[in-house]
């Protein structure tokens, strides 16, 4: 039978097991469902289960990655997986006597490293310590030392070890997790959400540098081989994003117009910045109207894990007005929504996204293109003038005349003009005659006149309709 003194010596040695089993108190750690597993050729990292021993053995199989990330806006986490429990009496008792770390390659060069984020559990107050790579004594190799010790933070608060979900090598194997303030990794680092890059995580004898000899370099024995696929430090694969206009806050639909005083719906798909599957998150665009006014939109994920985001602004048919929640537009005027992809399939940064509306106008809004066949051409030679006009705008117009000069140095071509639909041809347009009458054709006074007449409001469809046409006339080149 144990003595009371020896009953509680053993209760405090179960409640301080516990307790180094659990998350660092304060700042929530990731759930289960938040960590990011780390990719290599687009498949989980993987390493062989018995290249070390201990907690030094990082373990993996193709359903169970390595290595784990993760991104809160305020730590930057990491996780391995480990053959054998890492809790012991190095430093402080906090960890084994070991280091266990990731080397980040951010100038897409697997030649050398720049970053390093290192536990150390065998220093007398065990850290973490983030060190900068200034110089690659050896080509490829993780294990080079690093120069500039740039942040140290406690390990204390700063790490977790849990049972894991596995027993790869016949018995449970372990997580220990660690995480870096991501404000202060981001001023010394000079990297931001979107940089593109790429990690080469592993275990060490050493406390400021990984190393081979009685540990592990996870996926490959030197960075050519082992870094891992290109992530950012949110830990999201760089995605192309796009961004348009919808019919609905669900996403459905494509709209080109809209009415003043209509609710505008956008869109952005962004695959990249959906970096927690158990959160709503947002992205933010820009409206920008040629009639002055400009917004700024705040988009939600439509789902905790679609990577799709909407939102909407309502338009008001005004001047524009500063600071308040609505988008002034005026007839006739267009808008531009911009989303500013951060990083995109191809790594280039900050990348504008646009999609554009037009205002309708209630008003009648006419458009003419005047062409000419050919578009050049010798003395002698006939030169047929086509003019296209359309109404854009939602209101009809009334009693069009389109008056047309002839050109210096061409006389006009009696019996020539013409008028007819959008898809008419001249061949197939209705001959008017050069005189005043009822027809509507008139030619005088070396102009070309056509009373068109009314000239319904927009229909929306291109080359049909009572709210488009055609006129024509033919000159000679004297």
């Amino acid at each position: 039978m144990l003595s009371h003194g020896r009953k509680i010596i053993l209760i405090y040695s179960i409640i301080a097991f516990v307790l180094l089993l659990l998350p660092a108190a304060g700042h929530a750690w990731p759930t289960a469902a938040q960590w990011i597993p780390v990719y290599k050729n687009n498949l989980y990292l993987q390493d062989p289960t018995g290249d070390a021993s201990g907690a030094r053995n990082v373990v993996s199989d193709a359903t169970r990655p390595a290595a784990f990330i993760f991104n809160d806006g305020a730590y930057l986490y990491f996780r391995l997986r480990l053959d054998k429990d890492p809790s012991g009496q190095g430093g402080q008792g906090l960890l084994q006597a070991f280091g266990w770390g990731v080397a980040f390659d951010t100038n897409q060069n697997p030649a050398d490293y720049e970053w390093l984020i290192m536990l150390d559990g065998i220093s007398q107050t065990e850290v973490i310590q983030l060190w900068q790579n200034t110089i690659q004594g050896t080509l490829g190799s993780p294990t080079d030392k690093p120069e500039i010790l740039q942040i140290t933070v406690p390990l204390a608060g700063n790490y977790a070890v849990s049972l894991a979900d596995s027993a790869i090598n016949g018995d449970a194997d372990y997580f220990l997790d660690w995480r870096f303030p991501y404000s202060s990794f981001k001023a010394a680092t000079g990297l931001t959400d979107s940089s593109p890059i790429r990690l080469f995580f592993g275990s060490s004898s050493s406390a400021n540098s990984l190393s081979q000899s009685g540990a592990d370099l996870v996926g490959g024995s030197d960075l050519y081989s082992g870094l891992t696929d290109i992530t950012t430090p949110l830990g999201t694969k760089p995605a192309t994003g796009s961004v348009r206009f919808v019919a609905a806050l669900s996403g459905a639909g494509d709209v080109t117009q809209i009415t003043a005083g209509d609710t505008l719906f956008i869109r952005v798909d962004d695959a990249d910045v959906n970096n927690d599957i158990t959160t709503l998150q947002t992205v933010t665009v820009t409206l920008v109207a040629s009639s002055g006014d400009t917004a700024t939109v705040i988009l939600t994920e439509t789902g905790v894990n679609t990577g799709i985001f909407t939102g909407s602004i309502i338009t008001q048919e005004s001047a524009p007005v500063a600071g308040d929640a609505l988008l002034q537009v005026a007839q006739g005027a267009t808008v531009n929504a911009i989303y500013i992809d951060g990083i995109d399939a191809s790594y280039h940064l900050n990348q504008p996204r646009t999609d554009t509306v037009s205002v309708r106008s209630f008003k009648p809004l006419l458009t003419l293109v005047k062409s000419a066949d050919p578009a050049t051409g010798a003395p002698g030679q006939e030169i047929l003038y086509t003019v296209y006009f359309r109404n854009t705008g939602v209101g009809a117009a009334a009693n069009l005349m389109i008056v047309d000069s002839i050109p210096p140095f061409t006389v006009y071509k009696v019996g020539s003009l013409r008028i007819g639909n959008a898809a008419s041809t001249y061949e197939t347009a209705t001959s008017l005659s050069d005189a005043a009458d009822a027809d509507g054709g008139q030619f005088s006074d070396n102009n070309v006149v056509f009373a068109v007449g009314a000239v319904a409001g927009d229909d929306g469809v291109m080359n049909s309709g009572a709210d488009e046409g055609k006129v024509y006339f033919k000159v000679k080149i004297q």
